[in-house]
């Protein structure tokens, strides 16, 4: 069977808990057989099992569970795993204890994986408060060796620190990882915009709008949402910048693109297709619906004034529109709207038209 790159790592990380656990109680139950743990038998299987799954509610993540966010779970089951290996670990008055103090360190070690420094340092102050904890149960309660407990006890501190200096350079690692891995992000989007947007007026390149018409026309021949495109063209373009210059030409094109994108809904689609040529596809839109865009459209185009013209430069735009027909080809309706546009150009300019079905 083979297993992908998201469900290997879901498979296995639950069965090597599950062993882990059972390798745990399974020695933890010998010492117990042994006399080495300071516990008698049905404390142990009462502890022991409520220990384990309330472990394994915490891996598994009910829905209660769900509604915290992700760094809480993390820390609870730290805390909580940490709670029942030193509180089991203390119960052993053995050299066999250091053992046992391995699984809170790599308690530890998981929480700095994913937890801030601050929480990474609460789990480990927890766990050294419970050593000492249990340490005084052992001076009330037990018959103690004085000098084991201080040397296992320097000897568990000790680690913490080393696995807190250890985690400390692991989140630093992380840190710095994440945030590349934000700027890699930022500038892969600035690439795709790059990519998908028009340099000069920020709206839809061409490619990037062909890409749309493929998409809109699949849902259509689905039997989907229909489209509608207004092809609009800015009459007499050429004047502007042989009288103004090319940067003034530049300046009324970024107006026209964002008179274009006010005209639209959000759902719509604006896109310049070349030179002044611009084409906007109105989604489940028909012909009556486009008109009323193209008109309002160019009205607002007329009332455009472009600085670096005088007062009285008036620019207009001509557009001709057409509704996608199913099973026609992109190009098709683009020529239908093109040809429209043709026409608007021969009927004086400043004109919109719907091309013929």
């Amino acid at each position: 069977m083979n297993l992908s790159a998201e469900t290997y790592p879901r498979l296995v990380r639950p069965t090597l808990i599950f062993a882990g656990l059972a390798a745990y109680v399974l020695f933890t139950w010998t010492l117990l057989q042994q006399g080495y743990l300071y516990a008698d038998e049905q404390m142990y299987l009462f502890c022991i099992p409520v220990w384990i799954l309330g472990f394994i509610g915490l891996m598994l993540r009910s829905d209660a569970l769900a509604r915290l966010d992700d760094d809480t779970v993390v820390l609870c089951r730290a805390l909580w795993c940490n709670l029942g290996a030193v509180t089991l670990a203390v119960l052993v008055p053995h050299t066999l204890r250091l053992m046992l103090l391995v699984v809170p360190l790599f308690s530890v070690m998981y929480a700095a994986v994913h937890l801030a420094r601050s929480q990474v340092l609460l789990v480990v102050l927890s766990s050294a408060l419970l050593y000492c904890f249990g340490v005084l149960y052992l001076v009330a309660y037990t018959n103690y060796d004085s000098q084991f407990e201080l040397l296992s006890g320097l000897a568990f501190g000790a680690l913490l620190c080393g696995v807190m200096v250890l985690a400390s350079d692991m989140q630093a690692l992380r840190d710095g990882l994440l945030e590349r891995n934000h700027s890699l992000r930022e500038a892969l989007e600035r690439v795709q915009d790059m990519a998908l947007k028009d340099d000069l007026t920020g709206v839809h390149n061409r490619r990037s709008i062909m890409e749309v018409l493929s998409r809109q026309k699949a849902l259509v021949d689905r039997g989907q949402q229909a489209f509608t495109l207004c092809y609009a063209d800015l009459d007499h373009f050429k004047v502007i910048n042989d009288r103004y210059g090319h940067a003034v030409g530049d300046v009324a094109l970024r107006q026209f693109a964002e008179l274009a994108a006010g005209v639209v809904r959000s759902v719509d689609f604006v896109a310049r297709f070349g030179g002044e040529e611009f084409l906007l596809v109105l989604v489940d839109a028909d012909e009556q619906t486009a008109l009323q865009v193209a008109q309002r459209l160019a009205e607002r185009t007329r009332n455009m004034w472009v600085p670096g013209t005088e007062e009285q430069f008036e620019l207009t735009v001509s557009v001709g529109i057409a509704r996608y027909q199913a099973a026609e080809r992109v190009d098709d309706v683009i020529n239908r709207a093109d040809h429209a546009l043709y026409e608007a150009k021969r009927a004086g300019r400043d004109k919109v038209v719907v091309a013929q079905q």
